[in-house]
């Protein structure tokens, strides 16, 4: 039972208690009892209601409009106060325009999506990597899923509330990965677009990166407003840089090893430290918001995007887990499955984590989702339980409102 309905059931129940005191003049507003928390409630609004009056508020099933409901026996006022029903879901994007959606934390996938479920990723010179299609980038804020599709030739980007049904909403542009933060989207490009809904896009500032090619893009919760951090690469040229203003302006990392930004895989931050990991198998380490960086060697292998869990680092390298609380020192734990190989992955914040098997040609009929609740242990999907369908590239944790496909549970 939650607090909120054991709270109410108790106040009704005791009519037959003793009356509180009055109140003091000069007492502070009265406590309101909500379903997991205790918040001040306004004076003005008590007054309303009466000196001697106990307010509950009581969760209601639906987003509606609250009722209050007075017991005049008690003098318990009982606040009926909406509920979020969002579920809880997982959205996975991909190549050929892919979409698809985990709404029961991971055990299954449904919704399946493409701009061509017939076609067969870099088989007879379709090359997926590159064309309108070609999924690059994914986020989840102000209650919208948006995804950037296209590389190489003008693509599209789409925003959805539920990961199930998308609209386009700037298309003939290509990104390098999206991210939000500070209340909004930042479509990455050497000149970025900014959005606070995933429609209405503006060009926000000029990286001002060395190279023109920008990779990935994430948002840090450094300093009194956060910062966004980008990577970029063309060739052996490569560049961070970091805005703490929304992407108006940019500034180049003052110090940073020749490596870092190299086969960028993504950012991730926690307890001050920002992480980037790379396909080379190194990561490197900032402690001032990405305007200094270390190079750190961690993995033989390529590591994937890394994961912040709260107190650690995590990083996956095909069946190895690599870990760290500082992102100093990483140590190595074998995985535990069968035919274990991590790629794209993400986390809930209840400690979920969700991921796609890594790896060249192992899509289609090779495809395999896993679950895990702690990035060591994992489960692969059975057959049937999603659809093996075009590579998988991001994996966002959100929110969705009940449907259909994602009741509430």
């Amino acid at each position: 039972m939650r607090l909120g309905s054991l709270l109410s059931l108790v106040a009704l129940a005791c009519s037959a208690c003793s009356p509180p005191p009055a109140p003091q003049e000069d007492a502070a507003p009265r406590d309101v009892v909500g379903a997991d928390t205790i918040t001040e409630r306004d004076s003005e609004a008590d007054a309303s209601i009466g000196p001697d009056v106990t307010v509950v508020e009581r969760d209601v099933a639906a987003m509606s409009d609250s009722a209050t409901v007075v017991d005049a026996a008690s003098d318990v006022v009982v606040v009926d106060a909406p509920r979020d029903t969002r579920v809880p879901v997982f959205v996975a994007q991909g190549h050929m325009g892919r979409i698809t959606v985990s709404c029961d934390d991971g055990r299954t996938w449904v919704g399946n999506r493409s701009s061509n479920d017939a076609a067969r990723c870099f088989t007879g010179g379709l090359d997926c990597d590159h064309n309108a299609t070609a999924g690059r980038g994914l986020a989840y804020g102000n209650g919208y899923f948006v995804a950037t599709f296209g590389w190489g030739t003008p693509g599209v980007v789409r925003r959805s509330n539920t990961g199930l049904t998308w609209e386009d909403t700037l298309p003939g542009r290509t990104f390098a990965d999206v991210a939000f933060g500070n209340g909004v989207f930042l479509a990455n490009e050497r000149t970025l677009q900014r959005s606070s809904d995933g429609t209405g896009w503006r060009a926000a500032g000029d990286t001002t990166a060395g190279p023109w090619n920008v990779r990935t893009i994430e948002f840090i919760a450094h300093g009194p407003r956060g910062r966004f951090l980008v990577s970029a690469e063309s060739g052996t040229d490569r560049d961070i840089v970091w805005s703490a203003d929304n992407g108006t302006t940019w500034q180049r990392a003052r110090t940073r090893p020749p490596e870092c930004g190299q086969s960028a895989r993504g950012f991730a931050y926690g307890n001050g430290v920002a992480i980037l990991t790379s396909g080379a198998g190194h990561a490197c380490r900032s402690t001032d918001g990405g305007e200094s960086w270390t190079r750190i060697a961690v993995a033989m292998g390529e590591l994937t995007t890394p994961v912040w869990t709260g107190s650690e680092f995590f990083a996956w390298e095909g069946s190895r887990l690599w870990r760290s609380a500082d992102g100093m020192q990483w140590t190595s734990t074998p995985l535990v499955g069968t035919g274990l190989s991590i790629g794209a992955v993400a986390r809930s914040p209840s400690g979920t984590f969700v991921a796609v098997r890594g790896g060249w040609q192992v899509w289609y009929d090779q495809q395999r989702f896993y679950r895990s609740t702690d990035g060591i242990r994992w489960e692969t999907l059975a057959a049937g339980t999603f659809v093996g369908s075009h590579p998988i590239n991001f994996i966002e944790f959100g929110y969705a409102p009940a449907g259909t496909m994602c009741p509430t549970r």
